[in-house]
């Protein structure tokens, strides 16, 4: 017998942005929503799901799945924002795996995409953009969720008109943003089952402490980073990590606030670089997420890693192997950015 599928496509962003609780949140957040459908009897007659993850490249990481039969991919940190190359491939692969309507039997109900992103784009994204936009609404409904200060919105608006501001990105505010999606799932899939096909849907209400309406933007946006990423090693256990930097809001320095872990499979490969910063500009450095060295120091390779504050302390660097001691500079030099 064939049964119609409500195809879900989770589009996530994956750039360094994201490194961190949003990530883990996002991880987090994707499985208790597919648990929650799995134990709705709606859900899981017709959700299907695939997720496509987006950095410097985009990659399907999990082709349209029966919800009985899906897993969570693991989502790991990556150069960039490609928005329009997340984009071109989601039109793809809905070209390719939802089924249409033909003279013998009805096709799958209008996919759902849900896309999370907290940057702006690193890629030429405006042919893409518009390719989905004039194949919009007939091709799937797009919720856009910008997290955070840096996502321009007017970017989301050029392929949806579903724009949302997720404004509250503690662990309660992605938890009920995820609940918020799953209600959604779930209303959708009744409402189908129903013949409610073709009639405007009525979703649950957003949370308003949550998520908003995104404005339009302001139009200016500051030609600065309003945060700067470095790649840097372990000194100790040869793990990279990245160190996050904010740009103070009314000057030019910007501040150490985190370190996160990085998966040794998706590490840098000293191309992925925006451009750099004067370490003049950089105001303290956060602590090695492995072993808590409280300092950064860069080989003559280029490579950044952790030392201990102790000057006579010989460090090893983990891209070169050459050993040395890691004393003060005199005066700032240039250090490679990634893409963010």
């Amino acid at each position: 017998m064939h049964f119609r599928r409500l195809p879900i496509y989770l589009l996530l962003d994956c750039s360094e942005s994201m490194a961190g609780e949003a990530i883990e949140q996002v991880e987090r957040g994707m499985h208790a929503m597919v648990d929650e459908l799995k134990s709705d009897p709606s859900a899981l007659e017709t959700a299907w799901i695939s997720v496509i993850t987006f950095s410097r490249y985009a990659k399907q990481e999990t082709p349209l799945t029966e919800l009985v039969q899906f897993q969570p991919p693991r989502l790991t940190i990556r150069p960039g924002t490609a928005l329009g190359t997340a984009l071109r491939l989601l039109t793809d692969s809905i070209g390719k795996e939802v089924r249409k309507t033909s003279a013998t039997q009805k096709g799958d109900y209008r996919p759902i995409v849900f896309l999370f992103t907290d940057g702006q784009p690193t890629d030429e994204y405006q042919a893409a953009a518009a390719r989905l936009r004039a194949a919009n609404p007939r091709l799937a409904n797009i919720y856009a969720i910008g997290c955070g200060p840096d996502v321009d919105s007017d970017v989301l608006r050029s392929f949806t008109d579903i724009v949302l501001n997720l404004k509250n990105m503690t662990p309660e505010g992605w938890r009920k943003t995820f609940v918020w999606l799953t209600a959604s799932v779930q209303s959708t899939s009744i409402a189908l089952e129903r013949g409610g096909e073709g009639k405007p849907m009525s979703l649950p209400n957003m949370p308003s402490d949550t998520l908003e309406i995104a404005p339009p933007s302001s139009g200016y946006r500051d030609p600065r980073p309003r945060q700067v990423f470095l790649y840097s090693w372990c000194e100790k256990t040869r793990q990279p990590y990245l160190m996050r930097f904010i740009r103070e809001e009314y000057g030019h320095l910007y501040n150490a606030a985190a370190a996160h872990k990085l998966d040794q499979v998706e590490t840098w490969s000293g191309e992925e670089t925006s451009p750099g910063v004067n370490t003049d500009q950089l105001q303290g450095v956060p602590a090695c997420p492995y072993c808590a060295n409280p300092i950064a120091a860069m080989c003559y390779c280029g490579a950044l890693s952790c030392a201990p504050l102790d000057p006579n302390a010989v460090v090893t660097c983990p891209k070169c192997n050459i050993s040395g001691t890691a004393g003060p500079s005199q005066g700032g030099f240039d250090v490679r950015g990634a893409e963010g």
